[in-house]
This record gives C-alpha cells, sequence and structure tokens, in this order.
C-alpha cells in the first residue's frame, strides 16, 4: 500500500467519524451512525488479526481466503478530546503470555511510515505472523479502516480533568458519563506510577512508623496535598529539606514517594540533574501528583532560580514547530519536595545571585534536622538507631508504594463538594493558631501552605488511609511552620529579615577584610571597604597596649558599602525597617538612618550608617572574635 493510499483510508475514516458525529437524533435521542459502505476485510480469531484477500483460482476466477498477519489486536473504541480532535484508536494487545495490553494509539501516528506505531504494539507483545510478508501494510489498513461504534474521551496528561483525575492506568471519577476516559499520548509515558503491596501492608510498614516524627509526617501529608491544589486553585510550591549528609533527608522523601508509586530505578524520586527541557517533562509527567526531587545541589547553580520559577509557575517554554508556529505549552500544577546539604541561598550564592522573597515563598527552605539529636527524626523504636530506622523505612518503601494516593483519590471524588469545604475550614483554624497578628504577607503564604499539607493529612486519616490519629498530620505541620519561623528570624518582612541576615554575615564573615579600623591605631588600606569598626580608643592613662583601649565593636557602613550587601533588596523601604527594628541607630533630632562622623583615620568626616549589633540578636554571633 503506498503512502498516498493510506492518507486516503485516513481521509475517509475522519470523514465517516464525523458524520457520525454529525448524525440526526432518532427516537431515542442518540444519534444514529451511518451504516459503513462494503465489508470489513478484517476479522480477529484463534489468536491472530486475519484479512481477507482475493486468490486467483486455476479456471481464471477469484475466490475470497482469509491470512493472519499478525496476533490479536482489538480495536475497541474510537477516541477523541473533548474538543472532539486528537482523534485516536483505543486498542487492545494480547501478548504471548495471554495478558492483555491496553493502548490509547493517536491516529496522527498513521501519518507517517507506521514505525513508531509498529514499534509499540510489538513492544506490547504483538507477533507477525509467521510467513507473512505484508504484515506491516496490512496492520496499517487495519487500523486506518477500523470503525468501532464505541467512544472514548482521550487527555493528554495525568491528573485532573474537571472532576476526574487520570492516571495512566486507572481513571478516578463519580461522574455520571457513560464515556471511558483514557490517557492517550504520541509518545510513550515514562512513569512510576506502579503499585505494590496493599494499602494496609503501607500503613503499617511506612505510614504508622513515622507517626511522632514532624518531618516524615510533613512529607507524607505533603503527597496527600499535591491533587489537593487544582480543588482550591493554589499555585504549584515546594519544600526543601536542607541539611548535611546522613540526616535522613532521602529517606523523607522515599517515605513520601511511596503515596504515589515506586519500582523504577531510583524508586518513585527524581534528581535536581536535569535540562530545563527534561525537567519541564517531569514536572507535567507529575501534575496533580507529588515531585519528589533529589539533592538540590547537582542542579547548575546559573540553573537554579529559573528552574524554581518554572516550577512554581506550573508552564513550561512556549517553542515553535517545524512551520513557525506555537506549539501548545506543557502546564503543571504540582507540590515537589526536595532536599540537599545546601539551601537555596547557598545555591544561587554559587553564581552570586540571592535569593528574592517571592523565590523563598515558591520553595519553602526547611531545617531538616528535628533538632532531638536523631538528625531528621524527632523519635526512633526502641533499641533501633537512626540509621538503622532509615534503612527500614527505605526498604519498607521499595515493598510497599502506589496504593495510598489511589485510596485517598477515590474517596475525594466521591463528594467533591462537600470536600472543598471541609478543607477550607481546617485551613482556616490551622492559620488561626499558628499566624499571630501583624505577620508579614509572606510569613501567611508559607503558613497556608503548611495548612494545606496539615488539611490533607487530616482528611487522608479521615479516609482510614493512614492509621494516624486526629490531629497528627495537623500538629506535625505546626511545628514545621514554628521551626521555619524560627530559623527565619521571626514573623516580619522577609526582605528585612534577609537584610538582617546579610548585614550579620557582613560583620561576622568579613569583618577584618572589609572594614577600615576608625582609630589611626591601624593605618591598613582595606578594599574595597564596606564601612569602619570602631574597637579602639586612643587614652594615655589606660592600661592597655601602647596608649590605646580596647571597647565593643561598633560597626559603621559607608553608603556604597551597605548598597552592597543589600544588592538586589528594596534598599529604602529594607533600611526603613531596619531603622524601626533598632538595627540601624537612628541619629540626631530627625531620627535620620545616617550622620555624619569624624573618622581618624579617613582623615575627615564621613557620612555612615551606624550599627547596633545587640539587636541582631540571634543574627549575629558574637562579632567581636572576627574583627580587631
Amino acid at each position: 500500500m503506498s503512502e498516498k493510499d493510506i492518507a486516503r483510508l485516513v481521509e475517509e475514516a475522519a470523514q465517516e467519524a464525523e458524520a457520525k458525529k454529525q448524525g440526526r437524533a432518532g427516537r431515542g435521542g442518540k444519534a444514529q451512525t451511518r451504516t459503513k459502505k462494503g465489508r470489513f476485510p478484517f476479522k480477529v480469531e484463534k489468536g491472530f488479526v486475519w484479512h481477507e484477500i482475493d486468490e486467483n483460482t486455476e479456471d481464471g476466477g477469484t475466490r475470497k481466503k482469509w491470512l493472519p498477519f499478525v496476533s490479536e489486536v482489538h480495536v475497541k473504541a474510537a477516541t477523541r478530546s473533548p474538543d472532539s480532535d486528537d482523534w485516536g484508536l483505543l486498542l487492545v494487545v494480547v501478548d504471548p503470555d495471554g495478558q492483555e495490553h491496553e493502548w490509547p494509539m493517536p491516529q496522527a501516528l498513521l501519518a507517517a511510515s507506521g514505525e513508531a506505531l509498529r514499534a509499540e504494539l510489538l513492544r506490547l507483545g504483538m507477533r507477525p505472523a509467521l510467513g507473512s510478508r505484508k504484515w506491516k501494510e496490512w496492520l496499517t489498513e487495519y487500523l486506518v479502516c477500523a470503525c468501532p461504534e464505541e467512544r472514548a474521551r482521550c487527555v493528554g496528561s495525568i491528573g485532573w480533568h474537571g472532576e476526574t483525575f487520570v492516571l495512566p492506568d486507572e481513571v478516578f471519577s463519580n461522574a455520571e458519563s457513560k464515556e471511558r476516559i483514557v490517557l492517550q499520548s504520541t509518545a510513550r509515558l515514562e512513569h512510576a506510577y506502579n503499585q505494590k503491596g496493599t494499602l494496609a501492608s503501607w500503613r503499617d510498614a511506612i505510614s504508622v512508623p513515622s507517626l511522632g516524627n514532624s518531618r516524615l509526617v510533613l512529607a507524607i501529608s505533603a503527597a496527600f496535598a499535591a491533587p489537593l491544589l487544582t480543588i482550591t486553585g493554589d499555585e504549584s510550591g515546594g519544600f526543601h529539606l536542607r541539611g548535611g549528609s546522613s540526616l535522613g533527608k532521602s529517606t523523607a522523601l522515599e517515605v513520601a514517594g511511596s503515596v504515589w508509586g515506586g519500582g523504577n530505578q531510583g524508586g518513585y524520586k527524581k534528581t535536581w540533574r536535569a535540562t530545563d527541557n527534561a525537567l519541564e517533562g517531569v514536572a507535567a509527567m507529575h501534575n496533580g501528583a507529588l515531585l519528589c526531587l533529589d539533592e538540590l545541589s547537582q542542579v547548575d547553580a546559573k540553573a537554579a532560580d529559573k528552574a524554581i520559577y518554572m516550577l512554581g509557575n506550573g508552564t513550561g517554554k512556549g517553542r515553535q514547530n517545524k512551520e513557525g508556529n506555537l506549539k501548545k505549552e506543557q502546564t503543571w500544577r504540582t507540590l515537589f519536595l526536595s532536599n540537599g546539604e545546601v539551601s537555596l541561598a547557598d545555591k544561587l550564592n554559587e553564581a552570586g545571585s540571592k535569593t528574592a522573597a517571592g523565590m523563598e515563598v515558591r520553595l519553602i527552605d526547611l531545617r531538616a534536622d528535628a533538632g532531638a539529636g536523631l538528625g531528621l527524626f524527632d523519635q526512633v523504636p526502641n533499641g533501633v538507631t537512626p540509621a538503622e530506622f532509615s534503612q527500614r523505612l527505605k526498604a519498607a518503601s521499595g515493598a510497599h508504594y502506589g496504593t495510598a494516593a489511589r485510596a485517598f483519590l477515590r474517596e475525594l471524588v466521591g463528594d467533591l463538594p462537600c470536600f472543598r469545604d471541609e478543607l477550607a475550614k481546617l485551613r482556616r483554624d490551622f492559620l488561626a493558631d499558628a499566624v499571630p497578628p501583624g505577620a508579614d504577607g509572606q510569613v501567611r503564604r508559607v503558613a497556608d501552605r503548611f495548612a494545606l499539607v496539615a488539611a490533607a493529612g487530616e482528611m487522608a486519616s479521615v479516609f482510614d488511609v493512614t492509621g494516624w490519629p486526629s490531629g497528627a498530620a495537623r500538629e506535625a505541620a505546626l511545628r514545621c511552620f514554628k521551626d521555619w519561623v524560627s530559623e527565619r528570624g521571626g514573623i516580619g518582612s522577609g526582605e528585612v529579615a534577609d537584610a538582617r541576615r546579610r548585614i550579620a554575615e557582613a560583620i561576622e564573615i568579613y569583618g577584618q577584610a572589609r572594614f577600615q579600623d576608625w582609630s589611626n591605631r591601624d593605618r591598613a588600606v582595606i578594599a574595597p571597604r564596606w564601612g569602619y569598626v570602631k574597637g579602639w580608643e586612643e587614652d594615655e592613662d589606660a592600661e592597655a597596649v601602647g596608649r590605646w583601649r580596647k571597647l565593643e565593636y561598633d560597626w559603621f557602613f559607608t553608603s556604597s558599602g551597605l548598597k552592597t550587601v543589600l544588592s538586589g533588596l528594596d534598599f529604602k523601604s529594607v533600611v526603613s525597617s531596619l531603622l524601626d527594628q533598632g538595627v540601624i541607630v537612628a541619629q540626631g533630632p530627625t531620627k535620620g538612618p545616617t550622620k555624619t562622623f569624624h573618622v581618624p583615620n579617613a582623615g575627615g568626616k564621613v557620612r555612615l550608617y551606624q550599627i547596633n549589633a545587640a539587636a541582631l540578636g540571634d543574627d549575629l554571633d558574637a562579632s567581636e572574635g572576627d574583627a580587631a
């Protein structure tokens, strides 16, 4: 069969499908389908697909003859998208062991040579019949001519489609539509939404043993929160567990990933080490599900901020096809869980960048160490070391996975409006307890993410998925949120907290290298210079080295020095807030942030910002020891 013949058959099949769709409604209200003209020269029986041919006889006539050309491939239904495009065929392939494999085949694959569709059918177990030389040609003709009465709706991604949630091998819906919904793609879908064990075995081996460990319960709850993002309208975002090696960070990702699947090399989790294009595909394949990304240090420092924004925005790059038209962008809504020995700020510092406050909200940085001297864990079973407990949970995650998310989805689709209201109430209650009055907007946004995770964990417990008592997920999320606030430095503006940390680091790390001695005791020239440090006073009567008396250190920034340290922040706004907090000392009757000082070692007067080190509190650890 030539390519022109194939194209003609494809066009005829498309026209016939359109005619069926436009058919008039009969008395029963159902569309009347046009009867196909001519006989369909194919049948499936006795383990093969057969083609009817005309065979020449000895007397010069012809007779009909059936020849097998491939093993069983059934055409069960015609598929099309909700917009009535992306047509395809729902095929069932019976492999040599008698196992059935369902494949929604995009009809667009028939437009080319057919190699892609034949490769997939062969992968699923289809076999050419022995001695059939025309099996490729006849297979294409069989699929082009097939015109099944049954219909199914196809979608191009996992996740929510209306009130239906789609996984590669299962659909969760309470809708009354009688039509099946199937996931259809032109390329083979590589995924880890596999199942092993039972919900009860997962609960006993992983979920219940995680109780009492705030980070583990938070991670598992985050897995249940992922499909709620679309229901609530929340943006994509994530949590980053940061800390040194051997704390148990990877264990948290494996435990959380076991909610959704596993079984592949590396289990359910992915790595940060990917190009932008690859990360887009990974994110799209986790639409509505949890995305676990291992080891932030593996992503290129210059690409880290773009990767976080892309994941949070939920949209890939716009690209053109060969004709110059824009391709359809990949989209997703996912909750991702990350880990690493470095924070996002540390990663960006490698490239000389600073962390914007919006980025910190997209990827919430949480210390992995729970503070109990057990690494990630708050507690471990009696007689078991943290390392042994970690290995036990990892082994369990490789033996029991993929059942919990499906059980959760089955319950969720049962009454979405009711659960949506309950979810909103649980979040409001969490925020009322977690967020004090006067908290910065960024703190509230982060708290709302924790609230969603807490609510998801509580709902999973009500559905009898986790085996946790009421309040366990909420308590874990609240504990982790308070740890985040404490390490952040309070509930004020994120930029102000960042500014406090930067000033403290400038004093602690660069005290000797960037700050000129105030007095003329040390005339060494500092370059580049951020300011001055006042630690000695000239006094001939003092009992000190020579005629110098040691004082408490006072730190002063020049305007250019402070702007360098606070680069990327709203300088005027941050300085005003630091002045209100007493970090910058108010000067003169106007209580302004600067004053002109006489600096002996500068040879005259200099306008400076004076820092009150005591007001930095925990942000500054013993600054005296780092400068002299």
